[in-house]
């Protein structure tokens, strides 16, 4: 089943006294791409989550947000005394050496960085909560999952039927195409019977003219390679659940381009192009839609 890039995800779990929310959101991006947001607490396990992330989630911009909150207990500030006494120490040490004046204020003293320090979860989470966090992210990460499925789903439909206009314009141009090479060695030779009239011409050298000319407009070879790229297309779509196939269909409608351009230059017949520019503009519709897949 392919994925769209795009999705939501949210998912909660608790123990007593300690809950996590987790949030991700997906977005359409070339690579995996992976931003986490997360407490101080949790940055020893960061690996650990955005591996777990990414075995889910192979392609896209993913965002993920992890936040405790409802009845966890607050960490307990406690002070650092070493810094505190080589505060008081330097203090000391300007009153007797250099003569300053003045009291120490307890509020610039609390502002000094690192003075205070939490207590309780500062250290890391038990695992007991991180078992909690972890059970949050597999929730978010499956509603996540669902999201995407469903999204991708509808893109199926919809690449489906329009994969299937990009064959009945193939099938139009093969059809229309058939008789072009014939037209063109006709058209030669009757221009040269108007123009090289009363002029002894090489038989031999003219058939060969008039078939290189026929050969350079025959466009049976791209048609072939057109109907086979288009072919995977389809097989892509229909495959089960299983590797990203945003990238191997995006590149494949490249090579449809590729073709599709190389038939209109070698055709000059104008319904041959008419044909050509419905194929390429629905192709470059189905190109777009792939670029949200997975």
């Amino acid at each position: 089943m392919i994925r769209s890039m795009t999705g939501f995800g949210q998912g909660s779990a608790e123990i007593t006294g300690f809950r996590a929310r987790v949030e991700i959101r997906t977005l359409n991006n070339r690579f995996a791409d992976v931003k986490l947001r997360l407490p101080s607490e949790l940055l020893p396990r960061e690996g650990e989550i955005r591996a777990k992330i990414l075995a889910r989630v192979q392609r896209g911009r993913i965002e993920a947000d992890v936040r405790f909150d409802g009845t966890r207990v607050a960490p307990t500030p406690a002070l650092n005394r070493p810094l505190a006494e080589a505060v008081f120490a330097a203090a000391r040490q300007l009153r007797e050496e250099f003569g300053a004046r003045g009291e120490v204020d307890l509020g610039a003293v609390l502002q000094v960085p690192g003075m205070l320090q939490s207590a309780g979860f500062g250290a890391g989470l038990g695992e007991e909560e991180t078992a909690t966090v972890f059970r949050a992210l597999d929730s978010a990460l499956d509603l996540l999952d669902a999201e995407r499925r469903r999204e991708g789903e509808s893109l199926r439909e919809d690449l489906r039927s329009r994969v299937a206009q990009m064959g009945a314009y193939a099938e139009e141009i093969r059809r229309l195409s058939a008789g072009v090479p014939e037209a063109v060695r006709k058209k030669l030779l009757d221009r040269l019977k108007v123009l090289a009239e009363g002029v002894a011409l090489d038989p031999a050298r003219v058939a060969q003219e008039a078939a290189f000319l026929a050969d350079r407009a025959d466009v049976t070879e791209e048609i072939v390679r057109l109907t086979g790229h288009l072919a995977q297309v389809s097989a892509l779509l229909a495959e089960p659940d299983g590797e990203p196939v945003g990238k191997r269909l995006d590149f494949l409608l490249q090579e449809v381009n590729r073709e599709t351009n190389t038939v209109n230059s070698k055709s000059a017949a104008l319904d041959v192009s008419r044909a050509v520019l419905a194929l390429k503009a629905e192709s470059e519709k189905v190109r777009e839609q792939v670029q949200n897949l997975e």
